[in-house]
């Protein structure tokens, strides 16, 4: 259990890394941005050693799809939003230590190393196995390059990693009436390699570490959600995808594969806190590896599966890093009865707002 009484010598606070397929909204803010920056600030002026990371989350297969719809390349799409979602983040306070990008060459490497570790170690499943492919673009589904029925509460327009409407996290395979976002088309089944994490394999130490030692300190939000998946059986996690945006399989016989965006992303707050380490002439690895350090995760609800249950057991595997204290997840901010959504262009931007009501940043931060 949390040790509450035993003050930590420092804390690691990381809020969850805003998607560059998009600015960020006032959902964004209202449920992870400006309560972290509330703790982080308050730890501070408490005299705290304090690391508050976050950065631009900017692989996985929305990249492309959104900078074909915008006509320009994906680098050219993840650097017109980091660029307005940082401006926006440095207007309405939130006072970060580092904010980075996964693009960045520390996190490449931060990411290829710890993959390639848990290689090395033979923590992965290698498996061929059947997935969705679209044969007119001669491309395999993953992800949101495919839509269909939420198996879980019927919603029509679910992605292939995610719904939008209940936040369960799904693979491509679940869907029902699955359909192609690239051509329209039914996809076939067509075979392909990938690497798995064997969650089924941590299913005993998550049930002794959430569902026994957290009980009492994490959010029933979060906390059932985590009970739900436990309870319904823990399956392989495939950790890799078939694109040609992101981190490259860093392994002979992988070409055309590149590391999945919810494997490489989480390995975002460690590559920020090595970037700001360097930068404060620090050592990185007390904030992530150190028993006496408290890491908070501040996140959305639908990021609760893999900050809870993917993430600690990556860093389980890998066994060198501590695992979060406490996981603080807020609900949707829903507009007008829909909830927010970037992909859905739905929302109140924070850079639009500024626009059309200036200087009025804690207008919104306090409402």
């Amino acid at each position: 259990m949390s040790q509450e009484a035993k003050t930590p010598k420092r804390y690691t606070i990381t809020a969850a890394l805003p998607y560059t397929n998009g600015p960020i909204h006032i959902g964004h803010l209202a449920g992870v941005y400006v309560p972290a920056d509330i703790y982080s600030r308050y730890l501070r002026l408490k005299g705290r050693d304090v690391a508050f990371v976050c950065g631009s989350d900017e692989h996985g297969v929305a990249i492309p799809m959104k900078a074909k719809k915008e006509g320009v390349s994906p680098q050219e799409l993840i650097d017109k939003y980091h660029g307005i979602i940082a401006k926006s983040f440095e207007e309405f306070g939130i006072s970060f230590d580092n904010y980075s990008r996964t693009s960045s060459e520390v996190h490449h490497e931060t990411a290829s190393e710890f993959f390639k570790k848990l290689y090395k170690e033979g923590d992965f499943i290698e498996e061929t196995t059947e997935q969705l492919y679209d044969e007119q673009a001669g491309q395999f589904l993953a992800d949101r390059f495919v839509t269909g029925t939420c198996p879980k509460c019927g919603n029509e327009e679910a992605y292939g990693d995610q719904c939008e409407r209940c936040g369960s996290s799904l693979n491509a395979t679940d869907l029902i009436n699955p359909k192609s976002t690239l051509s329209g088309g039914v996809p076939t089944m067509k075979k392909t390699r990938h690497w798995f994490l064997p969650l089924d394999q941590y299913e005993s130490f998550l049930k002794e570490w959430i569902l026994e030692s957290h009980k009492h300190d994490w959010k029933p939000n979060v906390y059932g959600q985590c009970k739900s998946w436990i309870d319904e059986g823990l399956k392989p996690r495939a950790v890799t995808r078939d694109l040609d945006w992101g981190i490259p399989v860093p392994v002979e016989g992988a070409e055309g594969k590149v590391l999945y965006v919810w494997f490489d992303a989480p390995i975002g707050y460690i590559s920020a806190t090595k970037e700001w380490a360097a930068r404060e002439g620090k050592n990185w690895e007390t904030y992530w590896k150190d028993e006496d350090t408290k890491l908070v995760h501040f996140i959305g609800k639908d990021n609760i599966v893999f900050h809870c249950i993917i993430f600690p057991a990556m860093l389980k595997a890998h066994g060198s890093f501590i695992l979060p204290d406490n996981v603080p997840a807020n609900e949707f901010l829903n507009l007008e009865g829909q909830k927010l959504s970037t992909s859905k262009n739905w929302a109140v931007w924070l850079h639009e707002y500024l626009e059309d009501f200036p200087d009025k940043q804690d207008a919104l931060r306090y409402s």
